[in-house]
Order: structure tokens, then C-alpha cells, then sequence
């Protein structure tokens, strides 16, 4: 088998539109002067000091679930390395699995076996998305339309529309939400009974669809795919209830760390004596739903721009761009701060050789 091509290289593009798309944005809602001014009290360093311990949980979750599902076979803080480049190729790319390419490079660079690495992968995407058609419905059962709804009366958004035009209608925020969970959920129905229950009926069906004329030019990918379902049956179908519990539980630290960033940094900056944390929560699903959409890399300016609109109440006017610049720092661009460095360290040494 031929050594796999490097992916990250691929990446050099999307990286150029992210850091255009970021300036630009970062350029309209960051109020510089008001943001180095910021008086640092206790409630604002605590809700910081929540923020990082909720991503030290998302890690943690994502790096234990990886070494349960390879076995221990890679080293702990390889594993951490193999989460951060992982983490760097989803956010420097458009869709719901950019990273996949760069996970399974990396695992098989660590001695993973390529069909082995494909349905870890595999199997890791499916517990993610599977979080999602799990809780959603539940919170837009309790939250309905308050889950989407955006404060465009709010100054702060006022302020942003005048600047960029374009962001003047969000109202499709509600439908691409609701049209992006329904592909999630088709996804997670195939891959799951695939995987657990019928994955010769998986992929005979699958073989069927790629022969298609209007989809030749998936045909690859979707075989692809069908071989990676029935491998990843072959691989995990036998494992104990006890392999399954910590699977599933690593998967929700890793999800509630998540969330848990903007939660933790709103709290810290609020200006207000009480809100209704619950609902910020919620709405956090729908944010999230913006990085399955391919549009800009990692949907930078989108992501913050929706932020502002959905908690800038919450803030001192003048405020939210700030408060949104903190959270994607420490949720997004800390990480392809962070790949870019193990990328170039790499290239003086595992990488190189």
C-alpha cells in the first residue's frame, strides 16, 4: 500500500479565506480600545478561568474516547497531538467532517492500520452527530422558537448591519437549522444500522445508489464509505457494555465542555444580575449547527456575527463583538494557533523524516 499523502498540505488554501474572513469580521465587531480597557473583576476572570477548564473538558473527552477506541495503542500525549490537528483541520475547513482526512492520516502515521484508522474516525463522527439528533428535538420541544430567536433590535446588531450589509436578514437561521438536522439524521440512521444492525443491507443499498448516473461523480466516495461501515462493523460489533458506556460517556464531557465555553464566558461578563442560562445553553445547539454548513472555513464571521445577535442583551452596549471575539479565540482560533505550531514543529522533525 502506498504511504498516504500528507493532507494537511491541502489545507494551505482554506487557511488563506479563514484568516481573510476573520480580519474582515474581527475588523467590524471587535471594539479594540473598549476591549484592552476591559476592567478584569473577579466574576469576569472566574467566568475565563470556567471557560479554559470546560475546554480542558472537551479535550480530555475527545482524547480518552481515542485512546479507548484505539486501543491504548498511541500514547497519551500523542493522542492529545492527534485531537489538536484533528480539531485544526475541522476548523480550517467548510462541512461537518473536514478534519476526517487529517485524523486518519495521523493514526496511521501512529502504526493504526488504515481500514482500523477509517473506522475509528467513523464511529468517533457518528457518537458526535449522534449527540445531536439526541438533544435537539428535546430542546426545541421545551425552548421552540426562543432557540432561534436573534435580537436584531439589539444596538450591538444594529451597529454590525450597518457595516455589513448582507447580515441584514437572518431569518433562514431557523430553516438551514431544521434542514441540517434532517441530512445529520440520515446520516446517523445510515452509519448506525450500518454499523450495529444490517451492514450487508447498508451496503448493498449504498452500492446501488453510487451506480446512479447523477452521482458518478461521487461513486468513489460513497464505496469508500460503504467499506468503511462494514469494516468498522467488523471492528467494534463484539465490544462489551462496559466499552460502550465509556464511549458514550467520554462523548458527553466532551460535548458539555463544549457548550459549556460560551456559557461559562457570558456569566463572566454579563452585566446583568440574573440570566436564563438554560436558554443560552440551548441556543448554543443552534450556533453550533452553523459549522455543518460549508461556507467560510469554520463559518469564521458567520459564528460571531450570530453570537452578537443571539446574547448581545447580555452585555454593556458596545460589548457583544468583544465577548464574541473571547469565545471563538478560545474555542476556535486557539486551536489553529495551536495545529500551525505542531505542523512547523513537526516539519523539523517526525513530518520531515
Amino acid at each position: 500500500m502506498n504511504k498516504p499523502q500528507n493532507p494537511i498540505k491541502k489545507y494551505a488554501l482554506f487557511l488563506i479565506i479563514l484568516i481573510a474572513v476573520s480580519y474582515f469580521f474581527i475588523r467590524n465587531t471587535v471594539n479594540w480600545t473598549q476591549l484592552f480597557n476591559i476592567q478584569f473583576t473577579a466574576k469576569i476572570i472566574y467566568g475565563i478561568l470556567a471557560a479554559i477548564l470546560m475546554l480542558v473538558l472537551r479535550d480530555l473527552g475527545y482524547v480518552l474516547r481515542m485512546r479507548l477506541l484505539t486501543q491504548n495503542k498511541i500514547s497519551f500525549w500523542k493522542t492529545v497531538k492527534i485531537i489538536f490537528l484533528w480539531e485544526f483541520g475541522s476548523a480550517i475547513t467548510p462541512g461537518m467532517i473536514g478534519g476526517k482526512a487529517v485524523a486518519i492520516f495521523l493514526l496511521i502515521q501512529n502504526k493504526i492500520k488504515s481500514a482500523y484508522a477509517s473506522s475509528i474516525v467513523l464511529l468517533a463522527i457518528l457518537l458526535d452527530e449522534f449527540v445531536f439528533i439526541l438533544f435537539f428535538p428535546i430542546l426545541l420541544f421545551l425552548y421552540k422558537k426562543e432557540m432561534f430567536h436573534a435580537h436584531t433590535d439589539c444596538p450591538d446588531w444594529k451597529a454590525l448591519e450597518s457595516k455589513i450589509g448582507f447580515l441584514q436578514n437572518i431569518d433562514w437561521l431557523q430553516s438551514a437549522t431544521l434542514s441540517t438536522l434532517f441530512f445529520i439524521t440520515i446520516f446517523v440512521l445510515v452509519v448506525f444500522v450500518g454499523v450495529f444492525l444490517n451492514p450487508g443491507w447498508i451496503a448493498k443499498g449504498l452500492e446501488n445508489l453510487s451506480n446512479r448516473r447523477f452521482l458518478n461523480r461521487w461513486k468513489e466516495g460513497i464505496l469508500e464509505f460503504s467499506k468503511d461501515i462494514l469494516v468498522t462493523n467488523k471492528m467494534f460489533k463484539n465490544q462489551s457494555k462496559t466499552f460502550w458506556f465509556k464511549l458514550v460517556l467520554f462523548t458527553l464531557m466532551s460535548w458539555v465542555g463544549r457548550y459549556m465555553v460560551a456559557i461559562a464566558l457570558i456569566w463572566g461578563f454579563t452585566h446583568l444580575d440574573q440570566i436564563p442560562l438554560d436558554l443560552i445553553y440551548a441556543k448554543q445547539y443552534t450556533l453550533w449547527f452553523l459549522f455543518y454548513i460549508p461556507t467560510t472555513p469554520g463559518s469564521s464571521g458567520l459564528a460571531e456575527a450570530v453570537f452578537m445577535a443571539f446574547y448581545c442583551p447580555y452585555f454593556p452596549e458596545g460589548a457583544s463583538g468583544n465577548v464574541a471575539f473571547v469565545w471563538r479565540f478560545i474555542s476556535y482560533y486557539l486551536y489553529v494557533i495551536i495545529g500551525i505550531v505542531i505542523i512547523l514543529w513537526n516539519s523539523n522533525r517526525e513530518t520531515r523524516k
